[in-house]
């Protein structure tokens, strides 16, 4: 059986945190009393980068610097699953604000729904912020491409 690439099992190690609670600040650390992992959108995506090849990259990317040091995928260049779709902010096209793992078909996955207020497991569930599935990349407003992450195959 052929071993699975990175871009695969990045994937794979994304979608296996569905339904995860969303908090801000949140890099994969598990809750104290329910010891369910907890995650921000950038913080799913750095954890899941970890697990699967490194670099750790949690202590130091947020969203801004995902933008900043992934390759940008051209705007005519068909994107792979598994590469990021960044957000900009309502007040500064230029500032990313948000982050979700590009799955083909138009599906993107990500931690969402939660902001800077959202710091407990009761924020998240009255906002249903946590780990889930859209139906298109322009789910939200504000997109402002794909980027690569270092990923093999």
């Amino acid at each position: 059986m052929l071993r699975p690439t990175q871009r695969t099992a990045f994937i794979a190690t994304v979608l296996a945190q569905m339904h995860a609670p969303y908090r801000w600040g949140a890099k994969g650390e598990r809750d104290v009393v329910t010891h369910q992992r907890l995650y921000d959108c950038s913080g799913l995506v750095t954890w899941a980068l970890r697990e699967v090849c490194g670099p750790d990259w949690r202590g130091s990317h947020n969203t801004d610097r995902l933008w900043a040091d992934c390759m940008r995928v051209s705007p005519g260049e068909e994107p792979k699953p598994g590469d990021l779709v960044l957000y900009h902010s309502k007040t500064d096209p230029s500032d990313p604000e948000h982050v979700m793992v590009y799955l083909g078909d138009g599906l993107v996955v990500g931690a969402a729904g939660g902001g800077r207020k959202t710091l407990t497991l009761e924020d998240a569930r009255l906002a249903d912020a946590r780990v889930k599935v859209f139906q298109t990349p322009h789910y939200r407003p504000g997109y402002m491409g794909f980027a690569r992450l270092p990923l093999a195959g």
